[in-house]
């Protein structure tokens, strides 16, 4: 979806809203306005304002009330005063002013800012069978396929004529059924350095000296079109009578145990044997094997276990996550592996999936040109019951150069893959590898600026009564003058009939004294306004605020409510929230945050080449602050899933060319607060980052 202009000088759209309009601008860093929908440039307000970001960066701005404002700035000159305190008598009428003026701030309401976009490209690949993807077309639908479960027979066999005492390759399915075969697993360095056909003669050899008369052997018994022997790869090695390693000596298992093909085949076959050099063929246990030939023995040691002893202490997710980084450990020789003629065969980008998917119920056609990342979303949504991808969006990887994309190994917080439950539900990927979501909640992030916040404090009659006060002076004072004003002219009416003047009138006298009790109460108002606004703030408007840099919870709180007297918490640190975070431990009794994250986050680099920028981010529904790295300033908050009592967040930035959402970053955030989230269409999440 990214366009460009044409050599005719003619604009094209840069990108499209949700109603397919185009939008045209440049490459800089965008948004989504939760209020129109429009496309348009980043503003981030910063602690300190860069002028060669992506985006336009300002200073922190406060919307709070102006009028709570000067306030306080009046009370700190009363009880602090400065070499400022002079501008006291100009500041006191601005804020009378702003005390009569309307409010200007948004109205209350119960959700969060809506993310008004959703994903308007093609699938790549989809769950449905009813949606269109790409590639839907003949022999790329995997529909077809499911229902087909470790039942496929080779296409191709290797077997001994006693006629005629040769080797022929027959490629009839029936014969492959009803005879006996041996599956053969080698190290592709021999044929290297031996050559094809001297490995081919060890084989034959060892087959009829076993007293078989069938064998199969990737060198011989792969098609041109190997997509179909990719497929049925891990029954070749289960329905065989037993599987043969052929080895030239003994010094040799651990690098055939490196290939990424030896895994399944050793685990998935009835019976081993091995032949190493000119010895006898000698039976061989999968324990044995796993102490030879695999170098992460003590990282593979329950699989092992599971599969070699026929006892399996593992939940099915956790094996096939361990069965994943056992293959992911392993070399890809998938461009070596030769075809009949001897020629190299297309390297498939995703053997490595394929070789994973013969532990899975269901699985996939291969696909030459599709990426690892297609390839186990493709395998995840075909075996759904553990909702792999699904839980995936949640995790925050400890290898953040990998944190634009949905594939994570390792958490940063240290929850297994099971211990996420999802929200979402994957439904297909596209073609840049981003995953496409459904049922997300979403909010829009506000970087521009604190926004007028509505919201509530603790109801006193103290509070209530200092909030009027202000205004009862104003029309004490206005009530005052007009008395004394009245006063005057009756005075002056008397003097002109009787002649004389009567001394002071009693209206005067009791104008006055209301005059001064008004300008009394004026002057102290500021006072009174700090003091009505200031307690603990019982409910707020959702909103979710960032900043460019870090400032401390106090400096939020003044930002987003004004200030306040008293000691008052209105925002708190969070304390499990971040990989920043840091709770307070036995020395309090309640669980919160300590302010020693805003101490370790402003002592730490403002940019780390690798995580990125720090950011703070503010959540007005629960009151509390967050810290936290990434590349840019991510615009989108979306909730996934839960884990240990709190909700998974993903926070994202936006790539509107492909109207897709990159991943900056996650947080454990209460779930309460996602019930404020509105819910999205579909969204795209976790590709490769446009160049």
């Amino acid at each position: 979806m990214n366009h460009v202009s044409t050599t005719t000088g003619q604009k094209h759209p840069q990108c499209y809203s949700s109603q397919l309009k185009p939008f045209y601008h440049g490459a800089t860093s965008r948004y989504t306005s939760p209020s129109s929908g429009k496309c348009k440039r980043l503003v981030v307000q910063s602690v300190n304002p860069s002028s060669t970001s992506d985006w336009n960066e300002r200073n922190v701005r406060s919307n709070a009330p102006l009028s709570t404002r000067l306030a306080y700035w009046l009370t700190r000159m009363i009880f602090s005063p400065s070499n400022e305190t002079f501008l006291w008598l100009f500041v006191w009428p601005l804020y009378i002013i702003a005390l009569l003026l309307p409010s200007k701030g948004h109205p209350f309401t119960i959700h969060y800012k809506p993310y008004l976009r959703r994903f308007v490209g093609q699938l790549w690949a989809a769950r449905s069978p009813r949606e269109y993807s790409l590639r839907a077309r003949a022999g790329e639908d995997d529909v077809r396929v499911r229902h087909v479960t470790h039942a496929l027979y080779p296409r191709i066999l290797v077997v001994f004529d006693g006629n005629t005492r040769s080797w022929e390759r027959v490629n009839v399915e029936a014969v492959a059924r009803r005879r006996p075969y041996v599956a053969v697993s080698y190290r592709y360095a021999d044929v290297i350095k031996f050559g094809r056909e001297a490995i081919i003669e060890r084989v034959r050899y060892a087959t009829l000296d076993q007293g078989f008369d069938a064998y199969w052997l990737d060198l011989e018994c792969l098609l041109e079109d190997k997509s179909q022997d990719l497929f049925r790869m891990s029954d070749v090695y289960r329905l065989a009578s037993f599987t043969l390693i052929i080895l030239t000596d003994e010094s040799v298992w651990s690098d055939w145990g490196s290939r990424v093909w030896t895994l399944p085949e050793a685990l998935l076959s009835r019976e081993l044997r091995y032949m190493a050099g000119n010895n006898a063929v000698t039976p061989i246990s999968l324990i044995q094997i796993a102490s030879l030939a695999y170098r992460h023995h003590d990282k593979e040691s329950q699989i092992i276990h599971s599969y070699g002893l026929g006892k399996d202490p593992l939940e099915r997710l956790a094996r096939n996550l361990q069965l994943k980084e056992a293959i992911w450990r392993r070399e890809s020789f998938s461009s070596q592996i030769t075809s009949q003629g001897g020629n190299s065969q297309g390297r498939y980008r995703a053997e490595k999936v394929y070789a994973l998917m013969g532990f899975f119920e269901h699985r996939i056609l291969p696909d030459p040109e599709e990426t690892e990342l297609q390839a186990l979303a493709r395998l995840f949504m075909a075996n759904d019951n553990d909702r792999i991808a699904d839980r995936m969006i949640s995790m925050f990887p400890k290898d953040r150069s990998t944190i634009n994309q949905w594939y994570t190994n390792e958490d940063e917080y240290g929850a297994k893959l099971w211990d996420i439950e999802p929200a979402v539900q994957v439904i297909g990927i596209t073609s840049n590898g981003s995953l496409v979501l459904d049922g997300c909640r979403v909010a829009a992030i506000r970087w521009k600026n604190f926004p007028s916040v509505a919201f509530a404090t603790r109801r006193s009659i103290r509070r209530l009564l200092a909030l009027a006060a202000p205004y009862v002076a104003l029309f004490l004072f206005v009530t005052s003058c007009a008395i004394i004003s009245l006063g005057n002219e009756e005075a002056s009416a008397s003097a002109n009939i009787y002649g004389s003047s009567s001394g002071t009138s009693p209206s005067v006298a009791g104008g006055g004294v209301i005059l001064a009790f008004s300008l009394i109460l004026l002057i102290c108002s500021p006072v009174l306004t700090c003091y009505a606004h200031s307690g603990r703030v019982v409910l707020a408007c959702p909103w979710l605020i960032g900043v460019k840099g870090v400032i401390s919870a106090q400096e939020a709180s003044d930002h987003l409510y004004g200030h306040q007297m008293g000691d008052s918490r209105r925002t708190l640190y969070t304390p499990s929230g971040s990989p920043l975070a840091k709770p307070r431990e036995s020395d309090s009794p309640f669980r919160e945050g300590h302010v020693l994250q805003y101490e370790a986050a402003l002592a730490a680099p403002p940019f780390d080449p690798i995580e990125g920028h720090m950011f703070t981010l503010v959540d007005t529904i629960s009151g509390t602050i967050y810290y936290f790295r990434a590349h840019r300033p991510p615009t989108v908050c979306l909730f996934t899933g839960s884990e240990g009592g709190q909700g998974r967040f993903v926070l994202a930035s936006e790539e509107c060319s492909r109207s897709e959402l990159r991943r900056e970053t996650v947080l454990r955030m209460p779930t309460f607060i996602s019930a404020h989230m509105h819910t999205c269409d579909w969204m795209a999440l976790g590709g490769k980052p446009q160049d």
